[in-house]
């Protein structure tokens, strides 16, 4: 048995709990070349977990992120709710559950950077309204919109909340940016849509209250 197939066979056999890389090394001795080559085929994943690091085969990383994971599971539960209505679903609804299959590789990569990284201020936007009166009038559009799990895509409001408001589209975003930001315990963006608010480098087009 080569040096590879005796690390995917102990890195399979962990499961998804996983197997600690530490130990990997410990019982085969040294493992970063071939543990490397694994993961260029995406037949290992390497994930931080706490201080340590842990390898998991792909036939049980997507189980370890549904596990360790909340957001993961939310977004990983969508894309399995909107693949079973996307026989009676309209064109918008199929280009999410493509946009939000997409966003998976992006997702697990966000899951092995633990520590928050700083979001860039934007500028401020120029607009008429106050976040108060923007907030009330996206509070009563998102009443009306939301789904039987809370999530409502923010392309779907974006009209009706903008004629309300008198703003344009990118004076929206930027306000439920704003407002998302400052109100972190009434709201919770989750990736995927066709279009939303970019959070660390990802878009974010669906929101709800919590």
């Amino acid at each position: 048995m080569t040096a590879e197939e005796k690390l995917v066979k102990k890195v399979l056999s962990a499961g998804s709990a996983g197997a600690k890389k530490a130990d990997l090394r410990k019982e085969l001795g040294e493992i970063e070349a071939t543990l490397e080559s694994l993961v260029s085929k995406g037949t290992v994943f390497v994930d931080k977990r706490g201080s340590a690091y842990y390898c998991f085969h792909k036939d049980h990383y997507i189980q370890s992120l549904l596990n360790s994971d909340p957001r993961f599971r939310i977004t990983y539960d969508m894309i399995k709710s909107l693949e079973a209505s996307t026989t009676t679903s309209n064109r918008d609804l199929a280009r999410a559950v493509e946009t939000l299959a997409n966003n998976i590789s992006n997702l697990a990569r966000l899951v092995t950077e633990r520590a928050d990284r700083p979001v860039p201020a934007s500028a401020a936007p120029t607009r008429s309204i106050t976040i108060v009166d923007f907030k009330k009038e996206f509070d009563s559009v998102l009443v009306n919109s939301a789904s039987s799990i809370g999530w409502v895509e923010l392309a779907k409001v974006k009209s009706e909340v903008c004629a309300r408001c008198g703003i344009s589209g990118d004076d929206f975003y930027r306000l439920v940016g704003e407002l998302t930001g400052q109100y972190q315990d009434k709201y919770q963006l989750s990736t995927g849509g066709g279009e939303g608010v970019m959070v660390r480098g990802l878009l974010h087009g669906f929101v709800r209250c919590i």
